[in-house]
């Protein structure tokens, strides 16, 4: 239905595209003809030059007149009558109609989700569970310093238009399973996505996400893809993929509700050091090139706690390693770490190394 209409809208545009570069080929007839035969007949006259012919003209067919300058003579008046009068005035009107209804339209098409995304290195969010849920993510996201003027393309076939506005976020409607959509979100240039699960009481949702990043990964290989997953049971569903990372939401928070449950102050840190708003936050970084200065993780983790740097974890291919002892740095390896600041891997590299 979607992609129906948006090719109707698209035959509409060609033909209001035809009719605009026509009308503005008459009004520059218009203008310039105007300009010449009143240059014709009143230059000498009035002391006039091309310039002052081509400003008399623009101002009559713009009905503004200011009254400096003004025919006397009946061919310039004839001129007049008919390029300005006649010819021009009807066509400036209809075009200036159709640049204005032509602005409402791409107003129209943005709000409702049916006209392109004309961004570049943004975040996709796919899926619309509800809009406490969207904004949530969005405003996490935006938190990081590192991508608070980031653009965001939400995709769903769910909602009509977004039921908030936020500076540079963008609204794709389109099924999350048809490569039309994808195209219209410009996913070649996207950095990145985040897949919601479509419905938290769906048993569905994550055999459709799993379906959905398969899609992405083949329309851009090198994105990065974090999906939501509610059953961690469908693990099987998202082996294979190459640049996706699965996010089990319910296991989480029912591990952290009998974390805190045991050990209270656990969900407290946690919010803290899980959120781009707060100081703090959990960071990580990948081991590029040869191991710099101490190779055993126990020395890595005291050479960084010096710079206020904890190291809390390693993540080696599927492992995760928390425990430190007999552990060698190796590349490849990802970094876990809470700091006031990111870090990238060259100023990590450089703290190994001082």
């Amino acid at each position: 239905m979607i992609l129906k209409l948006n090719r109707l809208i698209a035959r509409m545009r060609r033909r209001k595209e035809v009719g605009l570069w026509f009308l503005v080929t008459v009004v520059a007839v218009s203008v310039v003809g105007n300009a010449l035969t009143f240059y014709l007949f009143e230059g000498e006259s009035q002391g006039l030059t091309v310039g002052d012919a081509l400003w008399y003209s623009m101002v009559s067919i713009t009905t503004i007149g200011y009254g400096d300058y003004a025919p006397d003579s009946m061919g310039a008046r004839i001129g007049t009558g008919f390029f300005i009068v006649f010819l021009g005035l009807s066509a400036f009107t209809a075009a200036v109609g159709i640049a204005v209804d032509w602005i409402l339209e791409l107003q129209f098409r943005e709000r409702t989700g049916l006209g392109r995304a004309l961004v570049r290195d943004h975040l996709l969010i796919v899926n619309y569970p509800n809009e406490r849920r969207v904004r949530q993510v969005i405003d996490e996201f935006l938190g990081d310093p590192r991508h608070k003027d980031d653009d965001i393309v939400v995709i769903t076939d769910r909602v009509e238009a977004l039921p908030f506005t936020m500076k540079n976020v963008h609204f794709v409607r389109g099924s999350p399973l048809e490569e039309e959509t994808y195209v219209r979100a410009n996913v070649k240039d996207t950095r990145q996505a985040i897949v919601l699960s479509a419905g938290y009481d769906d048993p569905r949702s994550d055999s459709v996400n799993a379906s959905i990043v398969s899609i992405l990964e083949h329309l851009n290989p090198d994105m990065r893809t974090v999906v939501e997953s509610l059953n961690v049971k469908h693990e099987l569903l998202f082996k294979g993929l190459k640049n996706a990372s699965v996010v089990h939401t319910f296991l989480i928070s029912s591990n952290l509700l009998v974390q805190e449950s045991q050990d209270p102050g656990v969900n407290q840190l946690t919010n803290a050091i899980t959120s781009n708003r707060a100081e703090g936050t959990l960071s990580s970084v990948k081991v590029e090139g040869p191991p710099p200065g101490p190779g055993s993780y126990l020395e890595v983790a005291k050479v960084l706690l010096d710079r206020d740097v904890n190291l809390v974890g390693v993540v080696r291919a599927e492992e995760v390693h928390v425990q430190f002892l007999g552990l060698e740095m190796s590349e490849g390896d990802r970094l876990v770490y809470v700091s006031s600041d990111c870090h990238d891997w060259p100023g990590i590299r450089s703290f190994l190394s001082a």
